[in-house]
C-alpha cells in the first residue's frame, strides 16, 4: 500500500500528542447544523486532491460528480476512549473531525475536514495568525490515498461480522484510530444493549498491531474456535472479530507499560480462582519470610 500525506501546518498543530483516538459516527445527517458547511467544502476536497501532493499518486484529476460529500462521516477524539465506563458517552463527549471517502479507479481516497476551536500560546506568532483564519471553521486537512487497498470501514465490519457467524444488523459501531497499541482505524462494535462486544480491525494496516495468537469470536461464542492467524488475510471481510475486553486489557497494558512496543500481545484474563490461588499463595511467602526473618534476628 502506498499513501501519500499533505498535511498544513494547522493540522500539524491541531493533532498534537494528547490528541490520539478517533471514532466515526457513520454519515452525516441532513438535519445536522453542519450539514451544509460540510458540504460546502466540496470544492476544497476536490482543490486539494487535485492540486496536493497526493496527486502524484494518481492516474488522472478527480471529477466533482466523484467526490459525495455526503457520504463523510465523524470521527471523534479522546486519548482515554477505553478507560470509560460509558463507552458512548466518552464518544458523545470527545472532540471530532470530518472524513470524507472518494473511490477511483480501485484506489481509496481518505479527505480530513478540520476544526480548528483553540490555539495555544505556546506556539509562533505567525502561526497563530495563520490559525486565526480558520478557527472555529472547517477546512480541509490530511489526504491520504490507498493505491492497492479499497479502504470500506462499513463493508469491512459488516462482513467481518457476518464471516464470524454474526448478524450485523443487530450492531452497531464506531471507527476508533490511535487506541494505545494500535495505530491505525479500528472498529468498536456495540450490541443491541449498546455495549462494547468486539473490536474489528477496519483495514489491512490494523491487523499488523495484533501480536501472537489471540481468540477471535466466533457465533458460538467459543473463544478459541478461530485463531487470529487463520483469519489474518487482509482482505475485505478477511478481518478477524477480537472481544472488547481483551482488546482494552492489552491496550491498558501497552499504555503502562509497553509505550514503545510494536503492538498489542494478548494475555488471557485469570479466573476468579487463578486469581485467589494466586493470593494466598503470595500471602503464605510472605508469612514465611516474615517467620524466616523472625528466626535469624533471634539468632
Amino acid at each position: 500500500m502506498k499513501r501519500t500525506i499533505t498535511v498544513f501546518v494547522y493540522l500539524l498543530l491541531l493533532f498534537n500528542p494528547c490528541f490520539h483516538s478517533y471514532a466515526s459516527e457513520h454519515l452525516i445527517a441532513p438535519e445536522e447544523n453542519e450539514y451544509l458547511e460540510i458540504l460546502s467544502a466540496k470544492e476544497d476536497v476536490l482543490y486539494h486532491i487535485n492540486y496536493g501532493g497526493a496527486r502524484t499518486e494518481l492516474d488522472r484529476d478527480v471529477e466533482a460528480d466523484e467526490v459525495e460529500m455526503d457520504r463523510a462521516y465523524r470521527i471523534y477524539a479522546n486519548s482515554d476512549l477505553l478507560k470509560s465506563r460509558d463507552i458512548r458517552e466518552a464518544l458523545e463527549n470527545s472532540h471530532y473531525i470530518w472524513q470524507v471517502p472518494v473511490y477511483v479507479d480501485n484506489c481509496t481516497i481518505l479527505v480530513d475536514i478540520t476544526k480548528v476551536t483553540s490555539i495555544s500560546e505556546d506556539i509562533p506568532e505567525d502561526a497563530k495568525e495563520m490559525l486565526k483564519d480558520d478557527l472555529n471553521r472547517w477546512t480541509v486537512g490530511a489526504t491520504y490515498i490507498y493505491t492497492t487497498e479499497t479502504v470500506d470501514y462499513d463493508a469491512n465490519v459488516t462482513q467481518a461480522l457476518e464471516r464470524a457467524g454474526y448478524n450485523s444488523d443487530e450492531y452497531t459501531y464506531e471507527i476508533v484510530s490511535g487506541i494505545p497499541g494500535i495505530r491505525y482505524p479500528a472498529a468498536i462494535v456495540f450490541d443491541m444493549n449498546e455495549e462494547p462486544e468486539f473490536v474489528i480491525p477496519a483495514q489491512k494496516a490494523t491487523t499488523h498491531a495484533f501480536d501472537g495468537e489471540w481468540p477471535t469470536a466466533a457465533g458460538n461464542d467459543e473463544r478459541d474456535a478461530s485463531p487470529s492467524s487463520v483469519l489474518h488475510d487482509g482482505t475485505t471481510g478477511g478481518m478477524p472479530v477480537y472481544y472488547f475486553d481483551d482488546v482494552k486489557r492489552a491496550s491498558d497494558s501497552y499504555k503502562k507499560y509497553g509505550m514503545g512496543g510494536a503492538g498489542l500481545t494478548y494475555k488471557a484474563e485469570k479466573s476468579f480462582k487463578e486469581k485467589a490461588v494466586l493470593s494466598v499463595g503470595g500471602f503464605t511467602v510472605l508469612l514465611l519470610a516474615i517467620r524466616i526473618g523472625l528466626k535469624k534476628s533471634r539468632a
